[in-house]
């Protein structure tokens, strides 16, 4: 766009400007920075130019040409603080419908904008405010807060609420991610969890009803508990959920409250919901999880029974145990395949694997027949020892292959997560993963020696090893956790001389790498970590104790 375009936008000549917005938004579509417009003060007269525009009355025929490019100019963070100014970001919300809704009590003003015009100032305001700190700061200081917890529970009433719901709800993320007051203000003034949990509900009851239609009986899909979404009802339930999250995360520990009690008790249902839920591919299946997952992060374990309710009479369910529906449990176990699957290097272990394995930490120390229908399925009994634990494919190898990752974080999710499946015991962490794989979860807690902490879970045992195992059982290296062929006495023909030798030899070659510093020696102290020896010689007088089962 051209200086003498950017004047004629100045002008009345709207068939004109409509032509030269037409243009620019058709050859800008893909297009995020715009540094030609920085010559001669053009960014500043384009903006302007439009937005006279928008706050004019007469030139209501070209006000969704220059929301639209508002769009794509609201993209460049270039000059964007210095630009924005209170009466804009008012006009952008007025554009938006949200001033029809000043109060969740409130109902819907007929003069509602056109859906195209509200559909544009609200992708207007979702770049805006992402881009802009002052933008959000302005935003602080208007209804906008309001306006979009009062749509919340209005969206019936709106005929083209499917256009503009994803929207609000993009917008009230960023508004809650980026800006602690309005978060505030939504989340206890506003009452915005009670109306987002409304939402989920209704969105799971319209795809639940839509897809009785489809299967032509009510009863079939409860029973099967089926819960279709479409691409536009995925898209604004996994919106819901990151506005939920940001709501929901805290940095302290404080005791929930009453409120927060209640608050739980119905989004619990929802998520349960949703994990029981089917969509249009495994991707978009994956993100709903993922972001169930992230949600639950926050949720205190005392809740997480509600995500497996018991079974009643003629009920069904594709997963069972103890009496219990495990649907949503194994919906969470598929998705931390599918992160394992997705996660092929170091960068991104964090990001994909530490959501999934704390919710999983929480439901197994939480839930007692949670924790047993992990233990069966991510670690059951043992059959084929002959290869190490780390080695396969299951969903026990590809853990204990973390158990060495550089990535400390998640290889402490991972050993605690095992750890708690072999209910705190060291010798059963041990028969699973190989002493070498546990042994740095085991130094942590102290319990090198063997000792095991405080009893936290039932006697009964529900290790009943196979015939396999027992049979492989003296073949079996703790250290790497797998039968090892018998191997040749490397002394087998030598002499008591040449022994001596090889053995001094070796000494020589410790000594050396403790003198460089190449290795450290240590001993297992009483409080069962590794404490540190001045020479190798010093473990002769200190044996090393044997883990104990």
């Amino acid at each position: 766009m051209n200086q003498e375009e950017i004047n004629l936008l100045s002008g009345n000549n709207y068939s004109e400007i409509a032509q030269i917005l037409e243009k620019f938004i058709k050859t800008n579509d893909s297009v995020f920075l715009f540094p030609f417009l920085s010559e001669n003060n053009r960014r500043v007269s384009l903006w302007a130019a439009l937005f006279q525009h928008l706050q004019s009355k007469s030139s209501e025929s070209i006000h969704v040409l220059c929301l639209g490019t508002i769009k794509l100019l609201s993209r460049d963070k270039t000059e964007l603080e210095n630009l924005i100014c209170e009466k804009w970001i008012i006009t952008l919300i007025e554009k938006a419908g949200l001033f029809n809704f000043v109060d969740p009590d409130d109902s819907m003003d007929v003069d509602m904008p056109v859906k195209e015009v509200v559909v544009e100032a609200l992708k207007c305001l979702c770049n805006i405010t992402f881009n802009s700190n002052e933008a959000r700061g302005l935003c602080a200081y208007t209804i906008i807060a309001q306006g979009l917890v009062a749509r919340l529970r209005s969206y019936k009433e709106i005929p083209f609420k499917d256009d503009i719901m994803l929207y609000d709800l993009k917008l009230l993320f960023i508004l809650t991610a980026l800006r602690q007051d309005i978060k505030a203000k939504i989340k206890d003034e506003l009452h915005g969890m009670d109306y987002l949990i409304s939402c989920l509900n209704e969105l799971v009851l319209e795809a639940s009803e839509s897809q009785c239609d489809v299967a032509g009986s009510r009863e079939v899909v409860e029973e099967a508990q089926c819960c279709f979404l479409q691409d536009n009802q995925q898209a604004v339930v996994c919106e819901i959920l990151k506005t939920q999250f940001n709501l929901t995360f805290q940095t302290s520990e404080d005791p929930i409250s009453e409120a927060e009690e209640t608050m739980y008790l119905r989004l619990m249902p929802a998520l349960t919901a949703l994990l029981y839920a089917q969509t249009t591919s495994q991707e978009s299946l994956m993100e709903l999880h993922s972001n169930i997952a992230n949600l639950l992060t926050g949720v205190p374990p005392v809740f997480y029974q509600y995500l497996t309710p018991e079974l009643n009479d003629g009920e069904l369910a594709h997963c069972t145990y103890d009496g219990r529906n495990m649907d949503a449990l194994q919906a969470l176990l598929q998705l931390l395949q599918y992160r394992l699957s997705v996660t092929t290097n170091t960068k991104n272990q964090y990001t994909n694997l530490s959501p999934i394995l704390m919710v999983l930490i929480k439901s197994a120390r939480g839930c007692r027949p949670q924790r047993k229908y992990l233990r069966q399925v991510v670690l059951p009994p043992l059959r084929d020892v002959s290869r190490p634990p780390e080695e396969g494919n299951t969903l026990r190898n590809q853990l204990c292959r973390l158990l060495t990752t550089p990535v400390t974080s998640v290889r402490d999710l991972v050993a605690e997560l095992l750890f708690i499946l072999c209910k705190e015991k060291v010798g059963r962490m041990v028969k699973y993963t190989g002493f070498g794989n546990a042994a740095g979860h085991l130094a942590q807690k102290g319990l090198m020696g063997g000792a095991r902490g405080p009893v936290l879970y039932s006697s009964s045992s529900e290790d009943s090893d196979t015939e396999e195992y027992l049979q492989a059982q003296p073949r079996i290296d703790p250290v790497v956790g797998c039968t090892r062929p018998p191997r040749q006495n490397p002394f087998e023909g030598m002499s008591e001389e040449q022994k001596e030798y090889e053995a001094m030899m070796l000494v020589n070659l410790l000594d050396k790498m403790l003198t460089e510093g190449v290795v450290r020696p240590a001993r297992i102290g009483a409080d069962g970590r590794p404490v540190p020896i001045d020479h190798v010689l010093d473990m002769r007088d200190h044996p090393p104790n044997r883990p104990q089962s």
